[in-house]
């Protein structure tokens, strides 16, 4: 493909994203003129990306693989040629030769020559011109799935980097983390002298703002990348749309006055001089929870606080005092309902 302060440094992220996928780089873009088929990736998002049958510019360097489908001209002998998908065993049948032909890990030059050599022996044509297209790239393929547009497995024929399969994939969602996660395949584990499935993480802030240029890592056949969703604070109670809100960039962190800010302020029975910071954590013991007073925040009386990646800032309604129990509760109850039904990212501006 690797968790306001930082939010220029996402909108650089997503813009490259939209600036690669605008300016048609050779991953995907200007195939249809090679092949007068677009790529056309499912749309839902969902964990099991299916197949995408795109066409890609070939290449001279590219190795047909298993799940190719090849295209074989013979000049004057057309009866010998047709269109050939590439068996898992590696071969193609060609008439009028008894063995099946060699296909997996040829060139389309190298396969075209293999192809007259083959109808020579068999004595079928004594000097025929051989023509190899390959029409369907399946043999080489990369996985795209998480915060992505379009999800799919998408096929490579040439170097591919983790921004060229972003680009194939739509980009980013605008709720999209900065991590990306590459799983390796057994050709980068190969390559890198890795196990097959090991993890490389990249910090997509980094390599968008130069300061870690080689994260843009080559990806290869059978790769699995996978972006993650940022990381969301939680603001609930007495505020205009309560919802979770992404955090682009987690190391930066988000403000309380921030954050109440994406939640459109409080209402006009907002008791913000009693609001509740919940930081989770899976022990009881490592829960912290806090009584913070917005009102002084706002007014410069005293100093904003980060929140944390999940964090619930509940502001509570004015009137009867409740205890910091109660408080606790309405806050873990508010915040739930929020991630049931996804209200912070339509509130964000984001479909769930």
């Amino acid at each position: 493909m690797s968790f306001t302060r930082s939010s220029a440094g996402t909108m650089v992220f997503r813009n490259l994203c939209t600036w690669i996928v605008a300016s048609s780089l050779t991953f995907c873009g200007s195939a249809s003129a090679q092949s007068g088929s677009q790529a056309t990736p499912p749309q839902d998002q969902q964990a099991t990306a299916k197949p995408a049958a795109s066409s890609v510019i070939p290449t001279e360097d590219y190795k047909i693989g298993p799940g190719d489908v090849v295209s074989v001209t013979i000049a004057d002998a057309p009866e010998f040629g047709g269109r050939f998908r590439v068996t898992d065993s590696g071969v193609i049948q060609i008439a009028g030769v008894s063995s099946p032909v060699q296909a997996d890990g040829l060139t389309p030059i190298e396969l075209s020559q293999t192809i007259r050599q083959s109808l020579i022996d068999a004595k079928q044509l004594r000097d025929p011109k051989v023509t190899v297209f390959v029409e369907e790239y399946r043999g080489r393929t990369v996985t795209v799935l998480g915060a992505v547009a379009k999800p799919a497995v998408y096929p490579i024929a040439k170097r591919t980097t983790v921004l060229d399969a972003l680009s194939a994939a739509g980009g980013a969602l605008p709720g999209a983390g900065n991590t990306v996660t590459i799983i390796r395949g057994p050709a980068s584990a190969e390559a890198t002298g890795t196990s097959v499935g090991s993890v490389q993480i990249i910090d997509m802030n980094r390599l968008v703002k130069g300061q870690d240029l080689s994260a843009n890592a080559e990806v290869q056949n059978g790769d699995v990348i996978s972006v993650s969703a940022a990381e969301v604070v939680y603001v609930v109670g007495a505020v205009v749309k309560p919802g979770g809100f992404p955090m682009p960039d987690p190391s930066a962190g988000i403000s309380v006055i921030q954050a109440l800010a994406m939640a459109q302020g409080s209402t006009r029975v907002a008791a913000t001089n009693r609001a509740l910071i919940i930081r989770q954590s899976t022990s009881d013991s490592a829960r912290h929870e806090m009584v913070v007073d917005i009102s002084q925040m706002l007014s410069g009386k005293s100093a904003d606080m980060l929140l944390a990646p999940n964090d619930i800032l509940y502001i509570p309604e004015s009137g009867a005092k409740r205890t910091g129990k109660v408080l606790f509760e309405l806050a873990m109850a508010a915040a739930q309902g929020v991630a049931i039904y996804g209200l912070g990212y339509r509130a964000a501006g984001v479909s769930p």
